[in-house]
């Protein structure tokens, strides 16, 4: 195999490739690859997978199993890092009931056999957020010993690494404290690369790129970003996300948005007359907005050509002020 620079590679090229090859390309580059990558969509997409297959099992086992099998492709194409937000705060607030079945699915991550596989294979498993004070309480202090048990059974495994966020959304006053006791220690403040350690229990490199899932949000990887990293999200729930998409993305990564900008000033008139035209078909389109479905009742993207006209009613005319027909 002959590792191709970035210019040289095609996508049907990328698509093509052995998953060996892809590592190795991925691991070549000049930085590790972090994935953040919040697995969301999962009470959805189990819907659909328990009408289609009623003896998919339960909720729980069925999105751990299917994470586990998502992050090992992820590694298997090279990453260094994944950063999988799972629970934050706003979990508490739907009740014991629901509280106790998610968290609860962390006393099962040791025992599927994807995740054991993984371990066994040098993958290491951290967890980050608040988790343990939160889960410092009689009712869910098994779970944070759980925690410690997964932590440190895989602790010796020199390969890729896992991190679990655990009530990650709110790390203000954890970074506060982790700097003073550092100040206390050392008789400085710490460096960034000293409170992302402190924060996290080992040294992550800066985030590359965030795969969201419906709405572009960016969340729970505190520190580790810089404003260079790529984000994407997926239009359907993450569990569904296939290696032909995620080689898609790395190629977009990797190659298309490492692409130098263009020299405006020596486009030629067909160029011109190319970007003139995409400019006028996506006028007053934006990334991010989207409507409600009336039938589903959840927030579906809106994209270019693809309005009802129903939907496109609402739109101002060009001589029109806003403050009266928009209003």
């Amino acid at each position: 195999m002959v590792l191709h620079t970035r210019q040289d590679l095609s996508l049907n090229e990328c698509l093509s490739w052995p998953r060996r090859w892809v590592a190795r390309w991925v691991s070549a580059q000049p930085q590790p690859l972090v994935v953040g990558w919040p697995f969301n969509g999962t009470r959805r997409w189990y819907l659909l997978q328990r009408r289609s297959d009623p003896a998919v099992g339960d909720y729980v086992t069925a999105v751990i199993r299917r994470q586990a099998e998502q992050h090992r492709l992820v590694f298997e194409h090279g990453a260094s890092v994944i950063l999988a937000p799972c629970f934050g705060y706003e979990l508490l607030s739907r009740g014991e009931e629901y509280t106790r079945t998610v968290l609860g699915g962390l006393l099962k991550l040791g025992d599927d056999a994807v995740n054991r596989e993984m371990f066994e294979n040098g993958v290491r498993l951290r967890f980050y957020g608040d988790y343990e004070e939160v889960l410092d309480t009689p009712e869910f202090r098994p779970l944070l010993g759980a925690c410690e048990d997964l932590t440190a059974a895989p602790a010796s495994g020199d390969g890729p690494l896992l991190l679990i966020g655990l009530f990650a959304d709110a790390p203000h006053e954890r970074l506060a404290r982790l700097s003073v006791e550092f100040a206390r220690q050392w008789h400085r403040p710490p460096n960034r690369r000293e409170l992302i350690e402190g924060y996290y229990g080992v040294h992550v490199p800066d985030l590359s790129l965030y795969l969201g899932f419906s709405q572009p949000a960016l969340f729970d990887v505190p520190l580790i970003t810089t404003g260079a990293e790529d984000l994407y999200a997926t239009l359907t729930p993450s569990p569904e996300l296939t290696e032909w998409q995620w080689r898609e993305i790395l190629y977009d990564h990797l190659v298309l948005r490492r692409a130098p900008d263009a020299d405006y000033e020596m486009l030629p008139e067909e160029a011109l007359e190319r970007l003139a035209r995409y400019n006028e078909t996506h006028r007053e389109a934006t990334l991010g907005v989207g409507r409600i479905d009336s039938l589903t009742g959840m927030w579906n993207p809106v994209l270019p050509g693809h309005l009802e006209p129903a939907e496109d009613s609402w739109k101002h005319s060009a001589d029109c002020s806003c403050s009266q027909c928009c209003a």
